[in-house]
């Protein structure tokens, strides 16, 4: 099965391509909000932990100089107790060498936030620097803040490094960027619809500017008046229409030449046959008449018979005369075709039924589409082609051979076919190109003229006649309405 893609117009492809960049920056700006947001959570959540570490390292400096502590004992547990509820937070403490000696952690976090021991590697970096370092840890898949600092005595010994681990409360941060997605989507679906419906009647308004432009264009044709197209605007749409009212005005003067050129060469063609035609049958007819002269005064006592045999002879050159004219006169006065409605079954049937009675040859039809099939024809001239390729059917079949022409009217491909099929001698193949040509005959009393007026009158019903050929066993014309 073959399914036919439609091609797009340019209004939709407008109109999906703003539809498109609309689509791209709401996911643009959605990912660019999340990315921004994390990082704004993170930097928020750094510089709280920051803040409450400096407070609770000031206050704890403080305490130890105020109570002359010199090393961790139960006194600075108790501080370490008020500082956690002034400020929410919990609080480990290790002695100097690491070693885990009070927390304020006391749910089931604690296995996890209050370690035995910490590497001494964070030991070592607290009591160098004398700066407190963050570390990002993870439980759970919960993400904590660890921050760590070194605790001294009066004498600047250290006594103690104290923990804060910070949860980053990852569920919060998650509910306020869904609230903040979930507003922008509501913003976004509403910019959407406005957008969709801006993009409509922009595209709209760009195709109708371009269609107008465009009916003008199918409607130009070499052969009509062909008007110009008004436009107002001075944009590149205005361009466009003066380039082609331009052209228009340059297709006049080029068709009036044309035509010009046309006529002269036709009028020379056409004289040059009609010499060339009459030519044929006067030099018999002259020979004729010498030979008569010469009859009467060398041989009177046969005068009456040579009279009758030269009578014979001058009548059969006469009529070819008078065909040759006749056709050439059909030729140059071939009518404009008056379209109608017709039955092309009667047409057929009538073409058929004048070559019925031909001696030595059957002139049959066959119709495979029903009594009425109607098409856009002149009853006349459909008759006068159909019957022209009827009769050159005939004149190809040799003389000793018993005759055979087909019409078939059939349907392919939703259109209306024609087939003329004979049995004759073929189109030799270096004929093939030629044969609708005006003039071209491979007969020797032909003008040549059946065939392109044959092709004339189907072209100006719209329809196209090709044909296939072979030699020695006939040849098919096609028809396609």
């Amino acid at each position: 099965m073959v399914f036919k893609v439609k091609k797009r117009t340019l209004g939709s492809r407008i109109y999906f391509s703003m539809i498109a960049m609309i689509v791209i920056s709401l996911l643009i700006t959605g990912v660019s909000t999340i990315y921004f947001f994390k990082n704004q959570n993170n930097e928020y959540h750094l510089a709280r932990l920051k803040r409450k570490e400096q407070a609770v390292m000031l206050a704890l400096k403080y305490f130890v100089i105020e109570h002359n502590i010199e090393r961790v004992n139960e006194t600075l547990d108790k501080k370490l107790d008020e500082l956690a509820n002034i400020h929410s937070l919990d609080f480990n403490l290790y002695n100097e060498y690491g070693r885990l000696f009070y927390s304020t952690i006391e749910d089931e976090t604690k296995e996890f936030l209050a370690k035995e021991t910490i590497p001494a590697t964070i030991v070592d970096s607290v009591i160098t620097t004398n700066e407190p370092i963050i570390l990002e840890e993870k439980m759970d898949d919960q993400n904590y803040l660890s921050t760590y600092f070194i605790l001294r005595n009066q004498s600047t010994s250290p006594i103690a490094v104290v923990n804060i681990p910070y949860h980053k409360d990852g569920e919060r941060s998650r509910n306020e960027l869904s609230s903040f997605l979930s507003t922008l989507i509501q913003v976004f679906l509403f910019l959407f619809v406005g957008a969709s419906l801006v993009a409509y009647f922009l595209s709209n308004y760009i195709t109708k500017s371009l269609q107008s432009v465009s009916e003008g264009i199918k409607q130009t044709k070499l052969t009509n008046e062909n008007p110009h197209i008004e436009w107002s605007g001075d944009d590149e749409i205005g361009e466009l229409v003066s380039a082609y009212n331009r052209m228009v005005d340059e297709l006049h003067e080029s068709a009036d030449m044309l035509a010009k050129s046309e006529r002269q060469s036709a009028w020379k063609e056409m004289a040059r046959q009609v010499a060339h035609e009459i030519k044929n049958p006067l030099t018999p007819m002259r020979l004729n008449i010498q030979h008569l002269q010469r009859s009467i005064t060398d041989n009177p006592e046969d005068i009456q018979e040579r009279i009758d045999k030269f009578t014979k002879v001058m009548i059969e050159q006469i009529d070819t005369l008078s065909r040759i004219a006749s056709e050439f006169s059909n030729f140059a006065k071939m009518p404009r075709p008056v379209m109608e409605r017709l039955n092309v079954v009667d047409s057929l049937t009538s073409a058929v039924d004048l070559y019925a009675h031909t001696p030595n040859v059957e002139v049959i039809f066959t119709n495979k589409m029903g009594n009425v099939v109607e098409i856009e024809a002149d009853k006349k001239q459909i008759i006068r082609a159909m019957s022209n390729l009827i009769k050159n059917g005939i004149q190809s079949i040799p003389s000793h051979k018993k005759g055979k022409i087909e019409v078939v009217l059939f349907e392919a491909k939703e259109h209306v076919q024609i087939a003329v099929t004979d049995n004759g001698k073929g189109i030799p193949s270096i004929e093939k190109e030629k044969i609708f040509e005006p003039y071209f005959t491979t007969k020797s009393g032909g003008t040549g003229l059946g065939l392109a007026m044959v092709k004339n009158i189907f072209n100006e019903f719209g329809a196209s006649i090709s044909f296939q050929t072979e030699e020695d066993k006939g040849t098919t014309f096609l028809i396609v309405f």
